[in-house]
């Protein structure tokens, strides 16, 4: 015996189309009401990483970093740090993590390797953590003694010059 099942062109317009299977879900926002909204003078930073280099002087590099240090971006951070104490020339090596608006323990410790690094190397690597999540995350994790870290990058210049 045969049995055949209606097709979609078999089954009559003038009944309603059965229920999916799986009914879309309420999108659920990613944001509590005035979460968003930004007091004067704020700046909103976006998640993903940008990073700049600038040569304040000879031997010395400035490596600021704008955004989230999270796994995802690891390899990017990982990389350009690498490039930069590897460079023949380089004396002092300051990270500008001041305008990062999150970081994880990854990011704690792409730090600790770097430090680690740039001791081999004879390099003086110094942190700018700023106020904010940085800052919080060396203090909990007691890497703030581990690095050699200042309020400024004027202050971390001023460092280096006595160098």
């Amino acid at each position: 015996m045969i049995v055949s099942r209606p097709t979609p062109q078999s089954v009559p317009s003038d009944q309603p189309e059965p229920a999916p299977a799986n009914p879309p879900q309420p999108t659920v926002p990613t944001r509590r009401a005035g979460e968003g909204e930004l007091a004067q003078g704020q700046h909103r930073l976006d998640p993903a990483l940008r990073m700049s280099v600038q040569r304040p002087a000879p031997g010395v590099v400035v490596v600021n970093m704008n955004g989230d240090i999270d796994l995802a971006a690891a390899p990017r951070v990982t990389e350009l740090i690498r490039q930069r104490l590897t460079a023949a020339a380089l004396r002092t090596l300051i990270v500008d993590l001041s305008m990062v608006s999150f970081i994880d323990t990854t990011g704690a410790e792409l730090l600790l390797k770097a430090q680690r690094r740039a001791d081999q190397r004879g390099i003086d690597m110094h942190v700018i953590p700023g106020q904010g999540c940085v800052s919080r995350l060396l203090d909990l994790t007691g890497l703030h003694a581990a690095l050699n870290c200042h309020d400024s990058i004027h202050t971390a210049l001023a460092h280096a010059r006595e160098q």
